[in-house]
C-alpha cells in the first residue's frame, strides 16, 4: 500500500507563519477589547498635555488625569510631520527633542499617503510588522545552525515588545533596523550595515550606540572598509540634527533628567522595590528589573564562552550597561520606561551564539514570556 506523503512545514515557515498569527491575534485583542475599538487607544493619549490640532478630543481615547505616553508624541509628529499646524508644535512637550525621532512618524505619514484618519492605523501596522520583520532578519541571522532553529520564536516572549506595540512608540522599529546591521555587518555587508544603522539613528538617536558598537568591532576586527562606511552613515542623522537647529525649536534634550551619578538610579530602585510591600504591582516591577538585570549578565558569560563571535554584541551590550549604570530613577522608576528603553539588551541576548550546556538565554527569554502574559492580560 502507497503511503501518502507527510506534509512538513520547515523551520522558516513556522518562525512565520506563527508570529503572524500570534501578532495579529494580540493587535486585534488591544483594539477591541483594550481600547474598545478605538485606534488613538494605542497612543496613550492624556490629558495635561494640548492635543494635537488634527484629533478630535470627543473621539479620541484620553486618560484623564494622565501626562500621556511618548505614543501621543509620535502621533501628533506623524500627523504633521513638517510642522505645518503652529498648533502640532504646542502638542509636543520637548519639540527638539520629539523632532530628532522623525523616521517612525515621517514614514507613517507617507505611506497613509497624508491621508489622516488613516495615519494612526498605519502606526500600528508598522509595529506590527516590525515584530514580524524582527523574527524573520533572527531566523535568517540562525539560519546557519540548526541548534537555534526555532529561537527566533522567543521574541515573543519579550515583554517590551507588547508595551510597546500598545503604546505606539518607535522603539521596535528602531529595533528592526539594529538588528539588520547586526545580520549585516556579520555576513560582510558593507553599505546594508550602513544604511540599517543610519535608518536606526534617524528612529531613535541613542541607536548612536550601537554605531559606536559597529565602529569599534570593524577597528577590532579590522574591517577597515565597513568603518568608511559607517562613517557616511553618520551624515543622515548629522545633517538632520543641523536642519533642527536651526528651525529654533523650543525644548531641550532630555539628558540631564535621565541620566545622573552612577549606580544611583538602581540603588533608588532597589530600595523602592524592597520597602514597596508584598503586593502585585512590587512583585510584577520586581520581576521585570532583575530579568533586565540577568540578561546583561547573561550576556557577558555568553561572551566569555565564544568571545569573536560574540564580540559586537558584548561591545553593545557594554555600552547599554554604562547606559544603565548612569540611569536615573526617571527611566528604573516604572517598568514601561525600563522596559522600553533596554528593550534591545533582550534582542542582544537572543542574537548571542549560547553553545554551552547552561541555557542562558532560552531561561531567561522564557521566563520573561511570564511578565509579558501576565502584561497582556492585566495592563490597562
Amino acid at each position: 500500500m502507497l503511503k501518502s506523503p507527510r506534509f512538513k512545514l520547515s523551520p522558516e515557515i513556522i518562525n512565520l507563519l506563527i508570529p503572524c498569527l500570534v501578532v495579529l491575534a494580540i493587535t486585534l485583542y488591544f483594539y477591541f477589547s483594550k481600547f474598545e475599538g478605538n485606534i488613538t487607544g494605542f497612543f496613550r493619549i492624556g490629558s495635561i498635555l494640548p492635543l494635537s490640532p488634527y484629533l478630535n478630543a470627543d473621539t479620541a481615547l484620553i486618560y484623564q488625569g494622565e501626562i500621556g505616553y511618548d505614543g501621543q508624541q509620535f502621533l501628533s509628529l506623524a500627523l504633521d510631520p513638517f510642522l505645518q499646524n503652529p498648533e502640532t508644535i504646542n502638542a509636543l512637550d520637548h519639540p527638539i527633542y520629539r523632532y530628532r525621532r522623525i523616521l517612525y512618524p515621517l514614514i507613517s505619514y507617507v505611506f497613509s499617503f497624508g491621508y489622516r484618519p488613516l495615519i494612526p492605523y498605519m502606526m500600528v501596522g508598522i509595529n506590527a510588522l516590525s515584530i514580524i520583520a524582527i523574527i524573520w532578519i533572527i531566523n535568517l541571522y540562525f539560519k546557519s545552525d540548526n541548534r537555534f532553529k526555532y529561537q527566533p520564536l522567543l521574541t515573543l516572549c519579550i515583554p517590551g515588545v507588547w508595551m510597546v506595540l500598545s503604546l505606539g512608540t518607535a522603539d521596535l522599529l528602531s529595533s528592526v533596523f539594529l538588528i539588520g546591521a547586526f545580520y549585516c555587518y556579520r555576513d560582510h555587508k558593507y553599505l546594508e550595515t550602513a544604511i540599517f544603522i543610519s535608518l536606526g539613528c534617524l528612529t531613535r538617536e541613542t541607536l548612536l550606540i550601537i554605531w559606536f558598537s559597529l565602529f569599534l568591532a570593524s577597528l577590532l576586527q579590522g574591517k577597515i572598509k565597513q568603518i568608511k562606511y559607517l562613517l557616511f552613515a553618520l551624515l543622515p542623522p548629522i545633517f538632520w540634527t543641523v536642519y533642527i537647529t536651526f528651525l529654533n525649536l523650543p525644548g531641550k534634550v532630555r539628558v540631564k533628567d535621565n541620566f545622573g551619578l552612577p549606580l544611583m538610579g538602581i540603588v533608588n530602585k532597589f530600595t523602592a522595590l524592597l520597602t514597596g510591600g508584598l503586593n502585585g504591582r512590587n512583585l510584577f516591577e520586581a520581576y521585570l528589573f532583575i530579568l533586565l538585570l540577568m540578561s546583561f549578565i547573561a550576556i557577558f558569560i555568553i561572551y566569555l564562552q565564544n568571545r569573536q563571535t560574540n564580540l559586537l554584541i558584548q561591545i553593545s551590550n557594554g555600552f547599554y550597561s554604562l547606559m544603565f549604570i548612569f540611569s536615573s530613577i526617571t527611566i528604573l522608576g516604572y517598568y514601561l520606561d525600563y522596559s522600553r528603553v533596554f528593550m534591545d539588551v533582550y534582542f542582544l541576548l537572543l542574537l548571542s551564539w549560547n553553545s554551552s550546556k547552561i541555557p542562558w538565554k532560552t531561561t531567561i527569554l522564557s521566563a520573561s514570556g511570564l511578565s509579558s502574559l501576565a502584561f497582556l492580560i492585566l495592563h490597562s
